[in-house]
């Protein structure tokens, strides 16, 4: 008997425990509650390259021969067709004037030729002359205009490779390389001046292969960074993109054309930030008691919907103070900021309407 009595107590001990136990899960749990504080959150690239300009030109002569005259030095501003260079051209001008003489001659002899063919076409009409004697004559006026012809031709040649004694810059710019002087001898495959326009400068990128997609639909403006402090920073757009892959790299080049009023070097660095609009996330700012981290470290927030908590699990973007920056839950529910320890799925709340807002 007194062990059935024992197996008696405890069925009814064990009974009590579960029905309280049933009705403590069952109570509401108080909380309180806020809506939270929205934001948009892109991700950013900061990539470093360098200022560029559209035109970076290294000149070298049209002919060879030694150089007579340099009009420019490093440092000097230029304009489009201005002189830089001359060579010595001596040789030149002795054959120009031979081509003139030649062709000054060819001009006497067609002159001759056509006083000839006159005189012998007046007497065939008088039929003093015959017929081969003026077809002769006319074949002597078209040799001659043949001939006159060619001397003209040879002395624009003349012309043309004087003019190109002379080295005259290709665009407007500023000289900074110089890499010849006054008495060598060069060709047309000696460099001899460089020279960049101050006009359509651009920054120069290398962007990681996986984001030529985005780039490639990029319109947004992006910010521009120079490393000079005392530089102004500006706002670029997407000018370019070389579809190539580096191999070494894997990367591919972006040019952004920055203003006309960007006072910026060539060949300077800057920094080039870069909003990428398609991965774009909805997140917002809740306090850190909203969050509970589970045992495999991530985290999860309560939303109330119908007086009832619903686990959303969440990932945190930043924080800052009292606040972390969440994603991966909606915006338009109300958050359970007290009392969080104490919740699961599904589980009553009692929302404290009269506590201040978060």
């Amino acid at each position: 008997m007194r062990a059935s009595a024992k197996v008696i107590l405890f069925s009814l001990l064990l009974t009590v425990f579960v029905n309280t136990h049933a009705d403590a899960q069952n109570s509401p749990v108080d909380v309180s509650v806020t809506y939270p504080s929205v934001t948009t959150n892109y991700q950013t690239l900061l990539l470093t390259g360098t200022i560029e300009s559209s035109q970076d030109a290294l000149l070298s002569p049209l002919e060879s021969g030694v150089v007579a005259e340099l009009f420019v030095e490093v440092g000097d501003e230029v304009k489009q067709g201005q002189a830089l260079l001359a060579l010595d051209n001596k040789l030149g001008l002795l054959a120009e004037r031979q081509a003139q003489a030649n062709l000054k001659a060819a001009e006497v002899a067609l002159s001759e030729a056509q006083r000839l063919y006159k005189e012998v076409d007046t007497l065939s009409k008088q039929q003093l002359a015959a017929k081969t004697v003026v077809e002769e004559r006319l074949t002597n006026v078209a040799r001659a205009e043949a001939e006159l012809s060619r001397l003209q031709a040879t002395l624009d040649l003349q012309q043309e490779i004087l003019k190109r004694h002379v080295l005259t810059s290709p665009f407007s710019g500023v000289i900074y390389q110089r890499m010849v002087d006054v008495g060598e001898w060069i060709t047309p495959a000696t460099g001899v001046l460089a020279i960049v326009s101050q006009q359509d400068k651009r920054l120069s990128i290398e962007v990681p292969q996986e984001y030529y997609g985005v780039f490639s639909q990029l319109n947004s403006p992006i910010k521009v960074m120079p490393d000079s402090h005392n530089q102004s920073i500006v706002m670029g757009s997407i000018e370019r993109l070389v579809g190539v892959s580096n191999r070494q790299t894997r990367s591919f080049t972006a040019h952004i054309a920055l203003p006309s009023d960007a006072k910026m070097l060539i060949g300077m660095s800057a920094q080039a930030e870069v909003n990428l609009p398609d991965t774009e996330q909805t997140a917002f700012w809740l306090p850190a008691s909203a969050l509970k981290q589970h045992p495999d470290g991530g985290w999860s927030i309560f939303a109330a919907v119908d007086n009832r908590a619903k686990r959303v699990i969440v990932e945190i973007i930043k924080e800052r103070g009292d606040l972390v920056l969440v994603t991966n839950a909606s915006v338009d529910q109300a958050y359970v900021t007290t009392g969080v320890e104490l919740l699961s799925d599904n589980v009553q709340l009692n929302i404290n309407k009269n506590a201040p807002a978060s």
